[in-house]
């Protein structure tokens, strides 16, 4: 099988599998699901939120010296430069 063949199979794969995904549910919840749905989501954003601050505090808090310190460095060489 030749590259355009590959090509050609791929694309209508692509192509049909958006096409069908592209489908609305016509799916309605009751008042009450709808409730719990809001109060799970809540509860789950909550979590993440909290896990992803701590993640990022965590990055932050060990990249940001070295990426000062490179900063400096370069500043420090810079102002060597102009001296000389």
């Amino acid at each position: 099988m030749n590259n355009r063949s590959k090509f050609w199979i791929i694309f209508i794969f692509v192509l049909s599998f958006f096409s069908l995904s592209c489908e609305q549910s016509n799916k309605t919840f009751s008042e009450e699901e709808t409730r719990i749905i809001d109060s799970l989501y809540r509860v789950k954003v909550k979590e993440s939120k909290a896990r992803m601050d701590s993640i990022c505090d965590s990055v932050y808090n060990a990249e940001f010296p070295v990426m000062v310190d490179s900063i400096k460095k370069v500043r420090k060489k810079e102002i060597l430069d102009l001296i000389e």
